[in-house]
């Protein structure tokens, strides 16, 4: 039987068992009231149920759901205990019985809802501080000024020749066959640019002032205004002068521009401020813990795991193995006996 047939075996054989002693100690429970005045409803093991906990729970139910336990009040008391809190800890029970808390998977499933449970505070916590304010929206949205407002752009693709005769030469050429195939050839056998060549001349998106996605590369004004005069996809009939050289420009696409004003993106301004906040209540928590209770750390041991590109773990190799720099030397074999003497 495989492990996990087993545990689901034993976890349903402690249910059982416990579901026999909770019957009896639901009826006793009835009757007992605590010196707290919250009395207690169901005892499963060393588990209670009290009346308190019930209406917490049924508080938090929405009512579409309730009206499945029934059609009265204490209808849908009896049936939730009876059939959601009483399941539920019997399940408990059963487990702890099976000792599935000392489990590698249960054990991660604890801290996982432990972890979420302390980010649910911090976020509580962060909120109770008070919301994010007018200025405070203002300032963010100044400061990304860049995310809100951007000039249209158009993605050129170039191939850079020599004289303006080769450059009339690749545009009839291109003008044959225009397809991303034979542009690419054309542009690994002909560019000068050995910077593009390789991608088709790819220059990126373009903004009106020659300026691209990429800080160091800047593009000649005069290849934007030449494409600006066509459709995208569409080739540029005439070469395009750039410094002694001379370009082949394709339109591939373009974007309009972005004006988005600050009331329109208040809101999920707000949000983004309210999760910094979080995060920054987080990193704090985990940087005091990590000083409270982090003891020892050994990176250098996960140099013997590896990661493949389809997110496979696997041991790079065994534990205890040398280096192939710190090996020993090979030497030559061990002599062996034969008829004739030590060979």
């Amino acid at each position: 039987m495989r492990p996990a047939s087993i545990l689901r075996a034993i976890l349903a054989s402690s249910i059982a068992l416990f579901a026999a002693t909770a019957t009896s100690s639901y009826v006793l429970a009835q009757a007992a009231a605590p010196s707290d005045g919250d009395p207690v409803v169901a005892k499963v093991g060393v588990r209670t149920i009290t009346v308190r906990e019930v209406e917490r729970k049924l508080a938090a139910m929405p009512p579409f759901q309730l009206r499945y336990f029934g059609k009265t009040h204490d209808e849908i008391r009896r049936k939730f205990v009876e059939e959601t809190m009483l399941k539920e800890t019997l399940y408990a029970e059963g487990a702890e019985a099976a000792k599935m808390r000392g489990l590698p998977e249960v054990g991660e499933r604890i801290r996982s809802v432990l972890r979420n449970a302390i980010v649910s505070q911090i976020r509580a916590e962060v909120a109770a501080q008070g919301a994010v304010t007018d200025e405070e929206v203002r300032a963010y949205y100044d400061t990304n000024r860049d995310k809100y407002h951007a000039p249209s752009r158009v993605a050129i693709w170039r191939i850079l020749v020599a004289t303006r005769e080769q450059a009339l030469d690749v545009i009839q050429k291109a003008k044959a066959d225009l397809s991303p195939k034979r542009w690419n050839e054309l542009a690994r056998d002909l560019s000068l640019d050995k910077s593009t060549n390789m991608r088709g001349g790819n220059l990126g998106l373009v903004a009106p002032d020659g300026t691209t996605t990429d800080p160091n590369v800047k593009v000649d004004v005069a290849l934007v205004k030449a494409a600006e005069g066509v459709k995208d996809s569409e080739l540029v009939q005439e070469p395009v002068a750039e410094g002694s050289s001379w370009a082949v420009v394709w339109r591939r696409q373009s974007i309009k521009a972005v004006d988005r004003p600050l009331d329109l993106e208040a809101p999920s301004i707000k949000q983004i401020l309210m999760h910094e906040r979080t995060q920054k209540k987080i990193q704090e928590l985990v940087a005091a813990l990590r000083k409270e209770h982090l003891g020892e750390t050994n990176t250098d041991l996960l140099e013997m795991l590896g990661v493949s590109a389809m997110g496979e773990v696997a041991p790079a190799k065994r534990p205890g193995t040398l280096p192939s720099s710190r090996r020993p030397a090979a030497g030559p074999p061990a002599p062996s006996q034969t008829p004739a003497g030590p060979r």
